[in-house]
């Protein structure tokens, strides 16, 4: 299992870096990121269970614009400034063993907002369906994921929002036409280490590093939109109970927009990522009816 995993891996890693004519020339968007994550897991029955991601995502002004003429503004450093992503996602999940874990995402909704340019901001719903297969290993100390995920994308209109506190946007954007359906295929390996301890328990520190790739696929994916991102992110974690933990650290996005005049423009996105869990959320309200 572990070499399907690493060859699996390595040909989407080679797929990745040729798909995209790297003798191209790139232009890259910088820009920061902060990104705040909460994670809700449950038990529902058996070997079923929950849980809900709740994203939160703000952004700075980017260093330039996707075109030379567009204004940007210079609060560079400034992550909570402008919206850029909020989203729910709940999932239901089947243990077939410690080792293998198969789920399903019913409804996600995403809620995108574009960098400010020239004045404007532009607004796009999005609501996916996923499934999605997890292999869990363990190498001594280290605990290690693999994440299989195919998303059906279902895309509204992108419209100019001139009220950004509204996180469901403007309602002309509510309108899902088939030419903006898409589908996503991503892969996620990841590794957690325990510091000062032999497992994740009470009390521990531990680090976390991944990497996730994205490969598009549907009718209405251009070729040189095949590859859509990549993401690497470290994180430090401290486990504070049995329910709670929570993970600060750093997460690179390189994102494949090539939506400019010249088809070229990469989004290099740092991001500050802060994820708090509650590993057993049911268990924080028996908690209280004890109480």
């Amino acid at each position: 299992m572990k070499k399907i995993h690493l060859t699996f891996f390595t040909s989407l890693l080679f797929y990745s870096l040729n798909a995209q004519h790297p003798t191209a020339t790139r232009d890259y968007i910088g820009n920061h990121i902060f990104w705040m994550n909460t994670q809700l897991h449950g038990k529902i029955a058996g070997k079923f269970n929950y849980s809900l991601d709740i994203e939160y995502r703000r952004q700075a002004d980017p260093k330039n614009g996707y075109e030379k003429t567009d204004v940007v503004g210079n609060s560079n450093f400034n992550i909570i400034k402008n919206p850029y992503q909020n989203a729910l996602r709940p999932w239901i999940h089947y243990k077939l063993s410690d080792n293998l874990r198969f789920s399903w995402s019913p409804v996600t909704w995403f809620s995108s907002w574009s960098f400010p340019a020239n004045g404007k901001t532009t607004y796009q719903p999005e609501f996916r369906t996923s499934p999605q297969i997890t292999f869990f290993q363990n190498q001594g100390r280290i605990k290690f994921m693999h994440r299989y995920r195919y998303e059906f994308r279902f895309f509204g209109l992108k419209m100019i929002d001139e009220n950004t506190s509204d996180p469901t946007g403007p309602n002309d954007s509510y309108d899902f036409p088939k030419s903006n359906r898409q589908g996503r295929f991503r892969y996620l390996i990841r590794a957690a280490l325990p510091l000062n301890s032999l497992k994740i328990e009470t009390g521990t520190y531990y680090i976390t590093a991944a990497d996730e790739i994205f490969i598009n696929t549907g009718k209405n994916i251009p070729s040189n939109k095949l590859f859509d991102q990549n993401r690497f992110y470290m994180q430090l974690g401290y486990k504070f109970s049995h329910d709670i933990k929570l993970e600060v650290g750093y997460l690179n996005q390189l994102v494949f927009r090539m939506n400019n005049a010249a088809k070229n423009n990469v989004d290099f996105n740092n991001n500050l990522v802060i994820s708090l869990v509650f590993e057993n959320f049911n268990g924080l309200f028996k908690k209280k009816a004890k109480e």
